[in-house]
C-alpha cells in the first residue's frame, strides 16, 4: 500500500548546501589522498570527474576530508547535515529518507539528489518503503556535495545536486593501517560502541596492492515502548462540534526500554593493479548490513520519547556494491571504464494495528502486521575519454552511460481474526516490479579564453525507459487490480554553460546556468476511487491519475571563492531556480494511500555565505549562512498546494558557527577543542492546511493539520582531541543541551507520532595508525 499506508516516514526533506569546506577544524592533515597545502587546507576533489583544488572548481561544492569526518564522530551524512549549510534530510532512519539540495525538495518516486560511491550511482526508487541508501563513513577519503543541477556529468537523478562518497584507494608499496574503538552513552538511552580495522598491504612491488577493512557499530536506543499506553488518532474527534483528537488504550503488552537500538556491519576490499604506469585496474567490493530493532518514532499524547506498539518492528537493510574501474593513459587522452553492480535488499515489519483499526474500528482490538520487502538490482556501465594535458587551453570530457535497474516491492498486511469483519485476514497485498533502463551520451568542455578567463559548456543526451507491473488485492485495495507492462519512454537534453574568472590564484568569480530534468512515469499503486473518495473530492478529483509528468528546472548561480593566505576564507553564492511541473507525493489520509502528482511551478531564490578566520595559528572561528526563499508560484489543480506556499521541507534559514583552538600539550602531542552551533528554521512539511476528520456519529468534517510544519531548532556540539599523528584520543559531546524538536510528525498512521534528533550523546574514541 503506498507510502502512507506503509508507514509514516516523514515527508521530504531538503537539501540546499553550501560552498563550504576547506579546513573547518584545526590545520588540515594531508592524508587519505586529500592534499593539504599549508594551513589553508586545500582539498582536492573530483566534482567534475577530474582532480581539482576545491577553491578552483567553478561550481558550489562542499567537501569534508576523512579526518574532518572522524573529528566530528560522523557515522553517515545525517551527522554532518547541520554543519553543511542548506543540506537537509527527511526521516531519522538510515535508508528510509530523502535528501534535497537548494530547495529542490520532493517525496516523489524519483529522487532529486544523486547518491554516489566512487562514481557508482546508488539511486533507487523512493517511497515510504525505501529511501536513499546511506553508506557509513568508513575508510572514506572525503565527502563531496555538489549543488545545483549536475545532469551533464551525473544524470537526471541529480537535478538538485549530488552527494559523492569517495573511499580510500589502495596504495602501492605502502604498508599501513589503523584500528579504532569507541564507546558512548545517550541521554534517556543506552550505550553505543564501535570498532574498526583497516589494512593496506602491497603484494607485488610497484604493481599490486590490496586494501581492506571491517567496521562494526552499535547505536544505543533512546525510545521506550510501554505497555498499556495511549493512542491518539487525529483522524477522529471524540467531541463535537469542537475538535478533540481521539485517545484510546493501546492494548499493548510490550515493555521494552531503549527499543530503537541498531547494529551496522561493514566490509570493504579493493585491489589496485598497475601492470605498467599507464594502467590502473581497481576491482572493489563494499558490503553493508544494517539492522534496526525498532523505528525511532514516539507517540504524541504520551510521555516524551515513549511509544506503545504491540509487536516488534525490525528493519534490515543489506547492500552490496561491486565494481571494476579501469584507467588507461593514452598520452593526450585518459580513458576510463567503470562497471558496477549494486544489490540492495530492504525489509521491514511495522505494526499496522492502529492504522487498520482507524480505518475499520471493529478491528482495533486485533493486532495487524505489515511486511514490506523491496529489492533493487542495478547494473551500470560508464565509458569516458578525457583530455590529459593540464596546460592545454581546451580541456574536455566525453562519455557514454548505460544502466539497467530491476526494482521490486512486495507488501502484505495481515490481521489474524479479521475474517468475520472484512472477509479475510489479508487486508492488503501488493507486488510491484519496475524495470528502468537509461542510455546517455554526455560531454563537457572548458576553454581558456584568457589565462585567467574560462568558459565551460556541457550537454547530456539521454533516454529513459520504464516498464511497471502492478498487482494489488485485498479489501483495502478495493479488490483485485492488475496492470501488466505499463510503459513510459522519455528522451531529453540537459545543457549547461558557465564562465569563471580568476582574479588571483585564490580569488575566483564564476557564473553558471544549467538545466535539470527528472522523468515522469506510472504511479506504482492503484487507488480505489470509492475507498479514497473523501480526499479525492477535496482535491477536485474523481480518481487518482495513473501517471505523472516529467518535471524540469533551470538553475542560475553567481558565486565567488576567496582565500586570503592561510588566514581568511570567504565563499559566497547567489542562486535562482525556475522549477516547472514539480513532482510531489499527494497523501490521501482518509484511506492511507498516496500518489505522485505534478504540484505546479516554483521559484527558488537564495544566497549562501561561508567564512573562516584563522585569528592565530591555533585559533579559528567561522560560520555559514543559507537563505532560501522557495515558493510555489503556480499551483496545479488536483493538489493541495497553493500559490505562495513554501516548497516542502525547505527551511528559510540555516545558520552555523564554530570556534576551534589547538595547542601543543606535550612533546609531539597536540590537542584541539571545538564547539559548533547549528540552526534550522521551521519548514513546511505538508501543503494541506486541514485534514479530514470523522466526528462522533460518523459525521465527516475537517480540522487544522497539526503536521503542516516541521519545527525549527538549534543544536550545539563540542569535541576535544589529543594526538601525536599515530595515536589519537577524541572526546565528543553532541546535542549539548539535549534539544528534542519534533521533526517528522505523522497523523495518518492511526497513531499520532513523530521523530527527533538523537538526544545528548557523550562518547570517547581511541584510534591508532601504523
Amino acid at each position: 500500500m503506498q507510502p502512507t499506508f506503509a508507514k509514516s516516514i516523514s515527508l521530504p526533506a531538503l537539501l540546499a548546501i553550501t560552498v563550504s569546506a576547506v579546513a573547518l577544524a584545526a590545520p588540515a592533515r594531508a592524508q587519505d589522498g586529500v592534499a593539504a597545502d599549508g594551513e589553508g587546507g586545500d582539498i582536492v576533489v573530483t566534482a567534475r570527474k577530474a582532480r581539482e583544488r576545491l577553491q578552483d572548481v567553478p561550481i558550489s561544492v562542499n567537501a569534508l576530508s576523512g579526518d574532518q569526518l572522524r573529528d566530528r564522530g560522523a557515522v553517515d551524512v545525517k551527522d554532518v547535515l547541520r554543519s553543511v549549510p542548506g543540506l537537509s534530510f527527511s526521516g531519522t532512519e538510515r535508508g528510509l529518507g530523502n535528501y534535497n539540495i537548494r530547495g529542490i525538495s520532493t517525496v516523489a518516486s524519483a529522487p532529486t539528489v544523486g547518491i554516489y560511491l566512487d562514481d557508482i550511482s546508488l539511486v533507487t526508487i523512493a517511497t515510504s518503503f525505501s529511501g536513499a541508501f546511506d553508506p557509513v563513513f568508513f575508510d572514506m577519503e572525503r565527502l563531496e556535495v555538489l549543488k545545483g543541477p549536475q545532469g551533464t556529468l551525473y544524470g537526471g537523478s541529480s537535478m538538485g545536486g549530488a552527494i559523492k562518497y569517495v573511499s580510500a584507494r589502495p596504495k602501492l608499496n605502502v604498508t599501513e593501517g589503523s584500528v579504532a574503538a569507541g564507546i558512548g552513552t545517550t541521554a534517556h538511552g543506552s550505550a553505543s560502541y564501535n570498532a574498526e580495522a583497516v589494512l593496506n598491504l602491497p603484494l607485488v612491488a610497484d604493481k599490486l596492492s590490496v586494501r581492506g577493512g571491517v567496521f562494526y557499530r552499535h547505536d544505543g536506543g533512546y525510545v521506550d515502548n510501554i505497555a498499556d499506553g495511549t493512542v491518539t488518532n487525529s483522524r477522529y474527534s471524540s467531541t463535537a462540534p469542537g475538535y478533540t483528537p481521539q485517545a484510546q488504550p493501546s492494548l499493548s503488552t510490550r515493555n521494552q526500554a531503549n527499543y530503537n537500538d541498531a547494529d551496522t556491519y561493514v566490509g570493504r576490499l579493493s585491489l589496485l593493479w598497475q601492470p605498467d604506469e599507464s594502467w590502473s585496474i581497481r576491482p572493489a567490493a563494499f558490503y553493508q548490513h544494517y539492522k534496526l530493532a525498532n523505528p525511532g518514532q514516539f507517540f504524541l499524547g504520551m510521555p516524551e520519547l515513549t511509544a506503545s506498539y504491540r509487536i516488534k518492528q525490525p528493519t534490515t537493510d543489506k547492500a552490496g556494491i561491486y565494481s571494476l574501474g579501469i584507467d588507461k593513459d593514452l598520452g593526450a587522452v585518459q580513458a576510463t571504464s567503470l562497471t558496477a553492480y549494486f544489490d540492495r535488499k530492504l525489509d521491514f515489519v511495522r505494526d499496522y494495528s492502529y492504522f487498520i483499526g482507524g480505518l475499520v474500528p471493529p478491528l482495533y482490538p486485533l493486532t495487524s502486521r505489515n511486511l514490506s520487502a523491496s529489492r533493487t538490482k542495478t547494473f551500470s556501465q560508464e565509458l569516458r575519454l578525457a583530455s590529459n594535458d593540464p596546460g592545454a587551453r581546451l580541456s574536455w570530457i566525453a562519455g557514454l552511460y548505460y544502466s539497467h535497474q530491476d526494482d521490486r516491492l512486495y507488501q502484505i498486511a495481515v490481521t489474524p481474526g479479521a475474517t468475520p469483519v472484512i472477509g479475510t485476514e489479508v487486508g492488503y497485498v501488493g507486488d510491484t516490479t519496475t524495470i528502468t533502463k537509461q542510455y546517455a551520451a554526455f560531454g563537457e568542455a572548458t576553454y581558456k579564453l584568457l589565462d585567467n578567463l574560462d568558459i565551460t559548456a556541457g550537454v547530456r543526451l539521454f533516454q529513459i525507459k520504464q516498464i511497471v507491473d502492478i498487482l494489488g488485492d485485498g479489501p483495502f485495495n478495493g479488490g483485485l487490480t492488475q496492470i501488466v507492462g505499463r510503459k513510459s519512454n522519455e528522451k531529453g537534453v540537459n545543457p549547461k554553460v558557465g564562465i569563471s574568472y580568476k582574479v588571483t590564484r585564490d580569488n575566483l568569480i564564476y557564473a553558471s546556468a544549467a538545466k535539470g530534468f527528472r522523468p515522469g512515469g506510472p504511479n506504482r499503486f492503484q487507488i480505489n476511487p470509492a475507498l479514497c473518495a473523501t480526499d479525492l473530492a477535496r482535491l477536485g478529483l474523481t480518481a487518482a491519475p495513473n501517471t505523472f509528468d516529467s518535471d524540469n528546472l533551470w538553475s542560475y548561480e553567481l558565486g565567488t571563492k576567496n582565500q586570503f593566505g592561510s588566514s581568511v576564507l570567504v565563499n559566497a553564492a547567489l542562486f535562482y531556480t525556475d522549477w516547472k511541473k514539480i513532482q510531489q507525493q499527494i497523501n490521501l489520509s482518509s484511506c492511507g494511500f498516496a500518489f505522485t502528482g505534478n504540484a505546479g511551478s516554483a521559484d527558488v531564490k537564495g544566497a549562501e555565505l561561508e567564512t573562516r578566520f584563522n585569528l592565530t595559528r591555533a585559533f579559528q572561528v567561522g560560520g555559514t549562512a543559507t537563505y532560501s526563499d522557495a515558493k510555489i508560484s503556480t499551483a496545479a489543480l488536483g493538489t493541495s498546494a497553493q500559490d505562495g506556499d513554501q516548497v516542502l521541507a525547505v527551511p528559510k534559514w540555516m545558520l552555523s558557527g564554530f570556534a576551534s583552538y589547538s595547542v601543543e600539550v606535550a612533546d609531539g602531542w597536540r590537542g584541539q577543542i571545538r564547539g559548533e552551533y547549528q540552526y534550522q528554521s521551521r519548514s513546511r512539511r505538508q501543503f494541506d492546511r486541514i485534514q479530514s476528520v470523522v466526528f462522533p456519529g460518523g459525521v465527516p468534517g475537517t480540522a487544522p493539520n497539526r503536521a503542516e510544519f516541521r519545527q525549527g531548532y538549534q543544536v550545539v556540539n563540542a569535541f576535544a582531541s589529543v594526538g601525536d599523528g599515530e595515536t589519537e584520543v577524541r572526546l565528543y559531546l553532541n546535542n549539548v543541551f539535549d534539544v528534542a524538536p519534533r521533526l517528522d510528525t505523522d497523523l495518518t498512521g492511526g497513531s499520532d507520532r513523530s521523530t527527533t534528533i538523537r538526544p545528548r550523546t557523550v562518547g570517547l574514541e581511541v584510534r591508532r595508525r601504523f
